[in-house]
């Protein structure tokens, strides 16, 4: 039995690795503009004096911000911002959520401690629950605020993850060759090495992607309510004010304006909403390529046995 043509794998990963290629080697690219200068007014061929932000156009192919930045480089020099920013919470969840999976499965009191987690934050959006922690003190004026959000994101939604890891440590335990291995006298921690993380690691590969599609869009919502990754504080002239300044260049700060720019400045919001949907859509491509992937690898194995 040949496995047939994964194109969602191929697909999916041929362009994952354009967009890597962007966000490593984008700041290198000649019409990219890594210093990011403000213009405040340009002159057009037939003399007429254009404010910004500027519309799509010669020199700016994707227009600019308000500020008269460039829309196309402020993508590609904030890819390697958000892409770092979504796995770091990628794998910040996975380091609490596999070891707390693990332990559900041959604890009762770790389970009810998983299960507890889960419906702690899970009775609201996950937005919700980012907005209250990212405005706390602690957080809001931290030197280390990018560790503590992404602390945050990581584990509101890390005991989702442990209870997903943790049902298909159940629906594997349940299987014939698990007897098996319990009646040949294996212990505990070769049944775990042998018999379930060979199951379960390619579900977790695929849930890992998944994730990693589910922080962006998680993420984008943080530019449209005003909460940055990491920010800075001006003081104002009386010298008692301060305003809070973004210093982010991920997606999502185009996001900041998105209810009045929607109706006039299109292009910018919708240029962010184009990066951001299809990078979920080819991690989804990819997650379905690699679910394809190990379920036909599990058929063949299953046939040649």
């Amino acid at each position: 039995m040949e496995m047939k043509w994964n194109w969602r794998l191929w697909t999916g990963a041929f362009f994952l690795l354009l967009v890597v290629l962007v966000a490593v080697f984008g700041p290198y690219f000649p019409f990219v503009d890594t210093e990011l200068k403000p213009l405040g007014v340009i002159r057009t061929d037939e003399g007429k004096f254009v404010l910004p932000p500027f519309p799509p156009m010669e020199g700016y192919p994707l227009g600019s911000d308000h500020k008269g930045l460039d829309i196309l480089s402020l993508i590609i020099l904030g890819a390697g911002e958000t892409l770092l920013v979504v796995l770091a919470v990628v794998v910040a969840r996975y380091v609490f959520a596999i070891p707390l999976a693990v332990a559900a499965f041959y604890s009762t009191f770790m389970e009810g401690f998983m299960h507890a987690w889960q419906q702690l934050f899970s009775f609201m959006p996950p937005i919700f629950f980012v907005s209250f922690f990212s405005g706390l003190p602690i957080i809001f004026f931290s030197e280390i605020r990018p560790v503590w959000i992404v602390l945050v994101l990581a584990l509101i939604e890390g005991g989702r993850v442990a209870e997903i890891i943790h049902e298909h440590m159940r629906q594997t335990e349940k299987r014939p060759y698990i007897e098996a291995g319990i009646v040949s006298g294996c212990s505990p921690f070769k049944m775990f090495r042998n018999y379930y993380l060979p199951v379960v690691i390619p579900n977790i590969i695929v849930l890992v992607i998944n994730d990693i599609g589910r922080v962006l869009f998680l993420i984008s919502q943080l530019g449209i309510i005003h909460i940055f990754i990491n920010h800075t504080f001006i003081v104002q002239e009386n010298g008692f004010l301060y305003d809070v300044v973004n210093t982010s260049l991920a997606w999502p700060t185009l996001f900041m304006t998105i209810l009045d720019d929607v109706r006039i400045y299109r292009w910018i919001p919708f240029s962010a909403i184009a990066a951001i949907g299809l990078t979920i859509l080819f991690l989804n491509l990819f997650a379905g390529g690699l679910q394809r992937y190990f379920e036909n690898k599990h058929r063949l194995v299953r046939n040649d046995l």
